[in-house]
Parts: structure tokens; C-alpha cells; sequence
């Protein structure tokens, strides 16, 4: 039985654990506690996949916070031929709306085009760790909850999907996912997450 149920072992923990232990996991997965402790330093990873972020707090090699935003790759989905928008998640659709962006299903969309959604997730993102003031969405986008942010955060760490174009350039089709994953990290790189803070 143990033989058989290893194999869906992470499978078991994320769906079991919630967004609290998955974001210990990945945070810890990415180092961000060792170097916390290490460097006697306050560090925040988020972990970026398809659909949430999940952040995780640390300081000198313990955990402060967790907390969890509905900021991912795959909320919204372009199909890689025809670069038309197939799904919108709820969250993004409304925050679109908010924000007077016209995103609907079936636009052909350009990278050009969709870099004011993606340009307000990277925002909703930097008010998470304090880099500027909660917004009027932030509320909204929150999982479940936000970090406390009692301390100033000097160091952040990415994990997740999204991590690897945050960290790497990416070559090619920018919609080769079918989603939006490549564009976000591409735009987190060059936001003030990673230019205010130690990467």
C-alpha cells in the first residue's frame, strides 16, 4: 500500500496541506530558509505556478508568514497557433474590467496587448511584500491571506513554473504553454521585485 500511494505522495500533501504547507515546501525546496539563517537576513520566495502564488516568510532560518495570491501563468490561457485568448480566470477578468483592459475570449492577442493585465498582476505581487501599498484589488486577489508585513524585506527568492523565465531569458514563442507564463516572469525580471530587492 505505502509502494502505491508514494508515487502520489505530492499530489496528496498539496491537496491535503492547502496553500500554508505548499507554501513551506516550496520555499524550503528553493533554500529560501537556509539562506535566511545563513546570511542573518529576512527572505520571502514565491512560488509562481498555473494558477497561485504562494509566498512564504523567513527570518534568520525561521518561518514568519505564509500567504497566498490567485496570481499564475495559466489564468489566462492563449492558444499557441492562432494567439486567441481561450479562458479568463474570474479574478483577472474582473480586475481587467476595473482597470478598463479589454480582454475577452477569442481576442487575438499580441504580447504588446496583454502587458497592462500583466503589468497589474507584477504590481499585486510588489504590494505582497510591501514594495508599495495595497492597492484597491489586493484584497480581491488574496487567497487566503496576505504576509504581515511587520518587517522590511530585503531578499526574495522565485520558485514555481514561472520562476524559470524570471531567472532564464526565454527563446522562442512566447505562447508556447498555450498560456501567459513566459510573459509574466519576463515581466516580474524586470519589475522592482527583482530590482529593489536581492535576488
Amino acid at each position: 500500500v505505502v509502494l502505491s500511494l508514494s508515487g502520489f505522495a505530492g499530489d496528496f500533501v498539496v491537496a491535503t496541506a492547502g496553500p500554508d504547507l505548499e507554501s513551506i515546501i516550496a520555499a524550503k525546496g528553493a533554500g529560501a530558509h537556509s539562506y535566511s539563517k545563513e546570511h542573518s537576513t529576512c527572505i520571502a520566495n514565491i512560488d509562481i505556478g498555473g494558477g497561485t502564488s504562494n509566498l512564504a516568510l523567513f527570518a534568520d532560518g525561521e518561518l514568519l508568514d505564509t500567504g497566498c495570491l490567485d496570481i499564475g501563468g495559466r489564468l489566462i490561457k492563449v492558444d499557441q497557433s492562432s494567439h486567441e485568448i481561450t479562458y479568463i480566470a474570474p479574478k483577472i477578468k474582473q480586475l481587467a474590467e476595473r482597470r478598463g483592459f479589454l480582454l475577452a475570449i477569442g481576442q487575438r492577442v499580441t504580447p504588446d496587448d496583454l502587458q497592462p493585465i500583466i503589468g497589474e498582476m507584477v504590481k499585486l505581487l510588489e504590494e505582497s511584500v510591501g514594495l508599495r501599498p495595497p492597492g484597491d484589488f489586493y484584497n480581491t486577489i488574496v487567497t487566503n491571506k496576505g504576509l504581515k508585513l511587520d518587517l522590511a524585506i530585503p531578499c526574495i527568492s522565485f520558485s514555481g513554473g514561472v520562476a524559470d523565465y524570471i531567472y532564464h531569458e526565454s527563446t522562442g514563442d512566447v505562447f508556447e504553454f498555450g498560456d501567459i507564463g513566459i510573459l509574466l516572469g519576463r515581466a516580474i525580471a524586470s519589475s522592482p521585485l527583482t530590482q529593489q530587492l536581492t535576488v
